[in-house]
């Protein structure tokens, strides 16, 4: 489903496959280190195929904690046992979390974010091995016309969700004590500290890069897609302030899709969008689907974007969420090596699965 917030139109942009000349997009003066980026014609692989999460819905994002070999899968709460309609929790802006194992055949947990939005990108922050990561997410959903909700601000969230076999636990964002149980923190951007004009910003979505100990947000700003970068270690120990780089306009290659999320690593900004197959895609070789990842230089402006067949037998096949996962790797900084996951929802409408892939050759 959609992330809730269209890409922004940029000048110079290309037709699908293209590369994008460098330009002028308003960035900060500070230039993100240089860093070498995924290849996106490697066919890459996958890391999780037909794996069910705890609710029956399809997945919207996922993040990876590699110190412990965990997935965090999030999508929207519906528990037909219950008795809340599946149409009231997508309004309310109810999200399931469901920690899974590394290869997604074991749940290990499940937390449930009441009111908090749809989820549509995550952001995991390792702590250390033995203990849960923080989950940056966004929170306070407004339904838009369509009755889905979406949140309208960004937080930062201590995983607390019950263990497989333990009674389930609601934590709701505008309770005292679910805050505390949360170590709830507030990471709205500040529009005041943002370089150039506009007051406001809207939909808030995070991603944490943690082998460069980075987060990035994307919001709404001015009638554009923006995206800002600041130091971990300080978006932790402080509310957003002054970003380390920003991006006035991200491109929107033409011709648009639907936005399925965002990932970071490095210099570079990997847009993923589409939909799922439009003519029933396996069972029909002419349905290729739509699903792009572009790949954005940060420094630079330059942008290049590549149709993905990755995982093509699937039903349904909708492209859901971005993460990077760290394996473990000798020759790699700090003993791991990253790959550009992106996710796949799969299934029947009450059987939903889970589905990731990778990228990891580095150019």
């Amino acid at each position: 489903m959609a992330a809730g917030l269209a890409l922004g139109s940029a000048a110079g942009a290309m037709g699908p496959g293209a590369v994008a000349a460098p330009r002028q997009n308003g960035m900060g003066a500070l230039s993100l280190p240089v860093s070498q980026s995924f290849d996106l014609n490697d066919p890459g692989g996958i890391v999780i195929q037909n794996r069910a999460p705890w609710c029956e819905t399809i997945m919207q994002s996922a993040g990876y904690d590699h110190l412990n070999e965990h997935w965090y899968v999030a999508q929207v709460m519906y528990n037909p046992d219950d008795g809340v309609p599946f149409s009231t929790r997508q309004r309310e802006g109810d999200i399931a979390i469901t920690k899974l194992s590394a290869n997604g055949s074991v749940k290990l947990g499940r937390m449930y974010l009441r009111g908090f939005g749809h989820a549509a990108q995550i952001g995991i922050e390792t702590t250390v091995a033995g203990s849960p990561p923080y989950i940056w997410i966004e929170y306070d959903s407004v339904a838009n016309a369509d009755n889905v909700g979406f949140g309208t601000k960004l937080c930062r969230i201590k995983y607390a969700g019950p263990a497989t076999g333990q009674p389930p636990r609601s934590f709701h964002w505008d309770n005292a004590a679910d805050r505390t149980a949360m170590n709830f923190r507030d990471r709205t951007p500040n529009p005041a500290q943002l370089p150039g004009a506009g007051s406001t910003i809207s939909a808030p979505r995070p991603f944490v890069d943690m082998h460069n100990r980075r987060v990035m947000v994307r919001f709404g700003r001015n009638g554009t897609t923006q995206t800002a970068v600041w130091g971990l270690d300080a978006a932790v120990a402080n509310p957003l302030g002054t970003p380390l780089h920003h991006v006035a306009s991200l491109p929107k290659p033409t011709p648009a899709y639907t936005s399925q999320g965002f990932s970071f690593y490095g210099s570079f900004m990997y847009m993923y969008e589409g939909s799922k197959y439009a003519s029933g895609g396996p069972t029909d070789p002419t349905d290729l689907g739509n699903t792009h990842i572009t790949k954005v230089d940060l420094n630079t402006g330059a942008w290049e974007r590549k149709h993905i067949r990755a995982m093509p037998s699937l039903t349904i096949r909708e492209p859901e969420g971005m993460s990077i996962r760290l394996v473990p790797d000798a020759t790699g900084v700090g003993g791991y090596r990253p790959q550009l996951c992106f996710g796949f929802g799969s299934g029947p409408s009450n059987d939903h699965r889970v589905n990731i892939a990778y990228k990891d050759i580095m150019i």
